[in-house]
């Protein structure tokens, strides 16, 4: 029976929460170690986050100084390639001392280390090496490298072109940012790496008209040497800024990827963090000190300040508990803890048999009309009191509603001992229960019992039967108990049995 109390009790598990007080002061001291470890770490963190964030900055830095240098070689460029004159020597017609003369100037004035001259038909007119024009007519189709960058140039070409009286035009470049008529990048060209700018050869004064078909291309092409690597350092004063044909490692320093149109690695421009990360342990340590002893103070009392909300939270707890789970008249075990206890103990079946007795008050209607309902609910509490008492520890005594209690029985399951239950029951409920107004109640009990497993192995099943052996009782004359297996032998199992045993929910209200 101590098992059947332990499993069932509706109060809370105050034994665990005398505890809480003292892990509260436990878990301060634990957050004040971990606190005080968790600022080194943080410090620490906080230089590689500084050190990471500063490697960003350098890399967005290059990533503008680079995409200037970009803009810079598109404009250079444009002093030759968007020019009517060009478009007659170059486009309407072709002129090689003018080609020589242009290219030549692209050289000595911005150092473009080669310039080409490419037709829309993809035949390389001109091309320059330095300060030498080499005068040609080859496929651009034998450079491969030039495929993809021709291709995307005539694509920006052809979103930009226009149709003007005599023949096409181009857009006022006056109007578009630089990247929606130029082509810029990196290449790998003559195997080496390097920086390209890629324009249609359009008019400036639009005195002249473009033919139909794909563009004549002008491209500049600066490759990434020492010169150039210099020029892009100039404002950002990086130490050893270099380029590597290979793919610099995430975690191995400041670094820029660069790819060609195709979109294939052509190397990284890589250079030393100018970021200098100084020991910031004569600066940690005493704030760490500093922050555990306010912690400290702090903590300790938030752990005091814990237990005595602890206390307070266990008893509205305990109360809330006990609200749930009992009749607020009685003070017995409530329907909902009846239906729990029942469906634990057939859960348990058949290794622990138990009874339940289903007990209805005789006469209390004749109460409650005769001396009203504040009579009627006296008589409920000192009932509920004498079936308390009788039953004792080994029970569960519950109002499930109005005059009607359930026993959940575990302490005999012989018919010897529940006979002399029942008797004890129907003999303390015979006293007569003193009324105000020197009244009195005259009050009777009859029990129905079923027994588990034998009646039944289901909740419905043994409230049902034990509803039937109470309508038996009654029906008898009242004042007696009835056992479900004896209506069984007599061949006697009502309406009102198979009306129940259909309806009945454990859970119903």
């Amino acid at each position: 029976m101590t098992e059947f109390r332990r499993r069932y009790t509706d109060k809370s598990d105050s034994a665990s929460r005398t505890h809480i007080s003292r892990l509260a002061f436990l878990l301060a001291a634990l957050l004040i170690a971990v606190t005080s470890i968790s600022l080194a770490f943080v410090g620490y963190v906080a230089s590689l986050a500084s050190t990471k964030q500063a490697i960003a900055n350098e890399e967005r830095l290059f990533r503008n100084a680079l995409d200037e240098r970009l803009r810079d070689i598109v404009r250079e460029q444009s002093s030759i390639g968007i020019s009517d004159e060009t478009v007659t020597k170059l486009v309407r017609g072709f002129d090689p001392v003018y080609a020589r003369q242009s290219f030549n100037m692209l050289w000595t004035n911005y150092r473009h280390n080669k310039v080409l001259l490419i037709s829309g038909t993809k035949q390389i007119l001109a091309e320059s090496f330095q300060d030498y024009t080499h005068i040609t007519k080859r496929p651009a189709s034998e450079t491969p490298a030039l495929t993809p960058v021709i291709q995307r140039a005539n694509e920006l070409y052809a979103a930009n072109r226009v149709r003007v009286p005599g023949g096409f035009g181009h857009r006022s470049v006056q109007g578009l940012e630089l990247d929606q008529y130029a082509l810029m990048g990196v290449i790998r060209l003559d195997g080496k790496p390097a920086l390209y700018s890629v324009i249609p050869v359009m008019p400036d004064n639009y005195d002249i008209t473009l033919p139909g078909g794909d563009p004549t291309l002008l491209m500049s092409v600066k490759y990434i040497d020492g010169f150039l690597l210099e020029r892009l350092n100039s404002q950002l004063n990086f130490t050893e800024l270099r380029f590597e044909p290979k793919v610099i490692p995430t975690n191995a320093g400041p670094s820029h990827l660069v790819k060609s149109a195709e979109g294939v690695n052509i190397g990284s421009f890589r250079w030393n963090s100018q970021t200098v990360v100084d020991s910031i342990w004569p600066t940690v340590i005493p704030v760490i000190a500093m922050l555990s002893v306010t912690l400290a103070a702090l903590a300790f009392g938030i752990a005091w300040k814990i237990g005595q909300l602890t206390r307070s939270l266990q008893k509205s707890e305990e109360q809330n508990r006990y609200l749930a789970l009992h009749d607020n008249l009685s003070g017995l075990a409530n329907r909902l803890q009846f239906t729990r206890v029942l469906e634990s103990s057939t859960a348990a079946l058949p290794s622990k048999p138990f009874a339940i007795l289903h007990c209805d008050l005789d006469k209390f209607k004749e109460v409650n009309d005769t001396f009203g309902h504040a009579a009627g609910d006296t008589v409920i509490k000192m009932m509920a009191k004498r079936l308390k008492e009788v039953v004792g520890k080994p029970g569960l005594v519950s109002r499930i509603g109005g005059d009607e209690f359930m026993i959940i029985y575990r302490a005999g399951r012989s018919r010897k001992e529940l006979d002399t239950l029942c008797r004890a029951l129907i003999s303390k409920t015979l006293v007569p229960i003193p009324l105000e107004g020197g009244n009195t109640a005259n009050i009777g009990l009859s029990i129905g019992v079923a027994i588990a497993p034998a009646d039944g192995t289901l909740p419905e099943e043994l409230v049902a039967r034990s509803d039937a052996a109470l309508y038996r009782a009654k029906d008898l004359g009242r004042g007696q108990h009835f056992y479900y297996s004896d209506l069984m032998k007599d061949s006697f199992l009502p309406e009102h049995d198979a009306t129940t045993a259909k309806n009945y929910s454990p859970l119903r209200a």
